[in-house]
């Protein structure tokens, strides 16, 4: 299984799949809103604001290179 998850997580070339990281963190806030409706907490607010921070953290992590951005618009999915 672990190596299911890696082969998700990078490319062939050893890169982070930006797209896999992305909709893995989305689909993450979305989980915690939903768990958090089940205690009766809206988060709608909050979730605001958290979607913020990962957005900065995933703009660092492009800048240190560890999630790459092609520059000529093709991505190494496939």
């Amino acid at each position: 299984m672990g190596d299911k998850i890696r082969k998700a997580l990078y490319n062939a070339d050893g890169t982070l799949n930006r797209g896999t990281v992305v909709g893995l963190v989305s689909a993450l806030l979305l989980l915690a809103q939903q768990i958090a409706g089940i205690f009766g907490l809206d988060l709608t607010g909050q979730m605001s604001a958290v979607q913020d921070c990962v957005n900065t953290v995933l703009t660092i992590l492009t800048v240190l290179g560890v999630v790459s951005v092609p520059k000529d618009g093709a991505t190494h999915e496939k």
